[in-house]
């Protein structure tokens, strides 16, 4: 403790502060916390001379400091700005970051100045309407605003998201009755300030990579270099995430060392030591100065400062200090997933790398050179994996299993061409002429990296599944392995626990797949109020109905291409559409683009407009069938009943487990649930969210098909979550919605 404080008190530092924001508390009064400081603080002064109660004592004192500092953010930083919820007023302020530009507007990181409102200059990410030029860091403009607080979207909680980094609240243009938007202007141009200057040099760098490589090579390489994923294809994307690579595409601080080693390569240490430095601090900004970037800038430059000066340095002793300089500045940053990945993966480095590493190379210690890179790879990943699927799973809900195969070959590959981009872009700006030279190597290096991501990606059997405890349990199991190999492995005899954790783990993933095999699937996408669910199993059947999101942001073509990739899924069987509209049938398009499908089923007598004259030309160009009276499907993953509500509307029934009347409207609920003598037994019902202005007769209804839960397609949070005595979900709140059912 004493020779080392900082390992014993920012963990506890930490782990309150994780505590306290992962449940919501932000301590009141204090004052009180305050007090308790400083009793704690007293009681570890008497107990100096006794180490382990003193050490105990320090402990807490830096959780009652994390509550302490916390209440104080919160209550004189974080909350007068949440205040501004739901005012609208006239701001000045400056742009921080060049804008994100959209169809209709334009979404900027603002500074905003001193108002009537706020005494102080807070940040907050804003909505704009479009100008000729998209708007560039170190403009400043004045605006009519309406603040508002983010809320918790398909399970993704937006607000805590932003609060990590220190943005407490959005806003977004006020608009007249015509449209327009009222009292905005560009009143200064201040991109060419020196304080904007890493702004300037990531928008250069993104215009001279996307001037000399392909669009596809030049959205990867504005990943790898700026973590810049905007230009980066949907597909391309997601097979990064399957393969395990996403971290390439996200700057962190393994671009840190790219830049670090190829300084000492290029100059020897000391003097690679030297120019490393400047590089560094510049790099940092260029690449958005996340978490990831900030934490490994810290530890090298505490190391390269340890060199210099030839002073000792310990590693941990700067994650550590690392990771307390971020909280100090930001106590609610404990919840970026940025900072949280970053730490566990180079904690478990600093923990288990050395001595992995030493007995991955011992049986092969006459050839140690030709396999220090291979096994440093393969150490690398394993030591940073076991600490990171944890929080993977606990965030997306799955976690790939092919990033050792996956980053053997690209972690090197994705060095040099980070090397190659920087250089491209130097020499841009100094001797266009050599661009070629550079721009030739890396549109190989890259196009190489896209086909490797997607060949890994397709592998069968790359991803596990929160949900499954099977899988889950395998998985623990085999890196609770790992961890005791590496710190008392010399104790265990490995030649009867090896094959006896081998077993188990193969058992366990062999009876999960088998469960998986009984089953079939439920899955409501997230596509507010349109949209898409699923019918699947493991043998490759798969049912879709309807294909509608609402808006870009939830496009149901994507979603559903999302899913079939993630799940090894390669067409779709039968599309069920139950209206051939915008609401049920907007993404249909999109989806025949990218997706094989068997059949597609429509209702009879869809009358025509010009609002959905291109969704009817389509469905009959790909031989859409015509439901006019009730038909079963018996080669889907259950059986499936699908008739017609009314005329140009289907309802789809699975198995008396899900009935979907999403299409009809209050009115034809009314009528459907009067006229029908036997409605289906459904334990869950999908409904719009303006169905329940069939009142009159949906509560008797609700009873005769002993419905027990109601899943809303939502717009917006104005919904009930119990109507009686059934209760009502959403994926607008919750996310994706999965039902799992044994097969009959």
């Amino acid at each position: 403790m004493f020779e080392r404080p900082l390992l014993y008190l920012v963990p506890s530092y930490a782990a309150a502060l994780l505590l306290a924001v992962g449940f919501g508390f932000e301590p009141p009064a204090p004052f009180l916390w305050l007090a308790l400081l400083s009793l704690l603080l007293f009681g570890a002064g008497l107990a100096v001379r006794h180490r382990r109660l003193f050490t105990v004592l320090a402990m807490l004192c830096a959780a009652a400091f994390a509550l302490v500092q916390l209440s104080l953010y919160a209550q004189y930083i974080a909350q007068p700005i949440r205040e501004l919820c739901g005012r609208s007023a006239v701001i000045r302020a400056t742009v921080l970051e060049d804008a994100s530009v959209y169809d209709d507007a334009q979404r900027a990181e603002l500074r905003v100045e001193p108002n009537r409102y706020a005494k102080r200059s807070f940040r907050t990410l804003c909505y704009l309407p479009l100008t000729e030029t998209p708007l560039c860091a170190g403009d400043r403009i004045e605006a009519h605003v309406t603040f508002y607080l983010p809320g918790n979207t398909g399970g993704f909680d937006r607000a805590r998201y932003l609060a990590a980094d220190g943005v407490f609240i959005s806003a977004t243009f006020n608009k007249d009755e015509n449209g327009d938007a009222i009292g905005f202007s560009q009143l200064t141009s201040g991109s060419r300030s020196p304080r904007y200057l890493p702004q300037r040099i990531a928008r250069f760098c993104r215009s001279a990579v996307s001037a000399a490589l392909p669009e596809r090579e030049a959205g990867l390489l504005r990943g790898l270099l700026l973590g810049d994923r905007t230009e980066l294809s949907d597909d391309d994307t997601l097979s990064f995430r399957i393969a395990g690579l996403s971290h390439l595409v996200a700057v962190s601080g393994l671009h840190v060392g790219f830049l670090a080693a190829f300084c000492i390569f290029l100059l020897g240490k000391r003097w690679g030591t030297y120019l490393s430095l400047p590089l560094i601090l510049l790099f940092v900004p260029v690449a958005g100065a996340t978490p990831s970037v900030i934490r490994a800038a810290v530890m090298y430059l505490i190391a390269a400062a340890g060199f210099i000066l030839r002073r000792e340095t310990n590693a941990m002793i700067s994650l550590m200090a690392a990771l307390a300089l971020l909280l100090l500045c930001n106590p609610f940053a404990v919840f970026s997933l940025s900072l949280q990945l970053s730490f566990a993966a180079t904690l478990g480095l600093l923990l288990f790398a050395s001595t992995m590493q030493h007995r991955l190379s011992a049986p092969f210690a006459e050839c140690s050179r030709l396999i220090a890179v291979p096994v440093g790879a393969v150490t690398c990943t394993v030591c940073a994996s076991v600490f990171t699927l944890p929080i993977s799973l606990a965030t997306f809900g799955r976690a790939s299993l092919l990033s050792l195969i996956a980053n053997l070959p690209a972690a090197p590959l994705a060095g040099v061409c980070f090397v190659l981009g920087y250089l491209l872009c130097a020499v841009s700006a100094v001797f266009p002429a050599l661009v070629p030279l550079f721009a030739v190597p890396l549109r190989l290096l890259l196009r190489f990296l896209l086909i490797l991501a997607e060949r890994i990606a397709s592998l069968p059997f790359g991803s596990v599944d929160a949900t499954r405890s099977l899988s889950l349990a395998a998985l623990a199991l085999a890196g609770a392995a790992v961890l005791v190999w590496l710190t008392v492995g010399s104790h265990v005899r490995w030649r009867i626990v090896l094959p006896l954790v081998c077993c188990a783990v193969i058992g366990l993933f062999t009876a999960d797949t088998v469960i998986r095999a009984g089953e079939y699937r439920i899955t409501c996408l997230p596509c507010g109020s349109g949209q898409a669910i699923i019918l699947s199993d493991t043998r490759g059947h798969m049912t879709l109905i309807d294909c509608a999101g609402a808006g870009s942001a939830r496009n149901a073509a994507a979603l559903t291409h999302e899913w079939m990739r993630l799940n090894g899924q390669h067409r779709i069987d039968t599309l069920i559409l139950t209206a051939v509209d915008q609401g049920h049938a907007r993404d249909l398009p999109a989806l025949l683009d990218k997706v094989k499908v068997g059949r597609i089923l429509v209702p009879s007598g869809v009358p025509q407009s010009a609002k959905n004259a291109e969704l009817l030309t389509l469905c009959q160009q790909y031989s859409a069938e015509e439901i006019s009276r009730e038909q079963t499907l018996t080669d889907s993953a259950a059986p499936v009943s699908v008739f017609p509500v009314t005329a140009g509307k289907l309802g789809v029934c699975i198995a008396d487990r899900l009935l979907v009347l999403h299409s009809a409207t209050p009115k034809q609920l009314e009528i459907y649930f009067s006229e029908t003598r036997d409605l289906p037994r459904a334990d869950e019902l999908v409904l719009s969210q303006s169905a329940f202005g069939a009142e009159k007769t949906l509560t008797g209804a609700l009873h005769l098909m002993q419905t027990r839960n109601i899943l809303i397609a939502a717009r917006n949070e104005d919904f009930t979550l119990q109507y009686g005595d059934v209760s009502c979900e959403s994926t607008y709140l919750s996310g994706e919605i999965v039902r799992r059912y044994k097969k009959e």
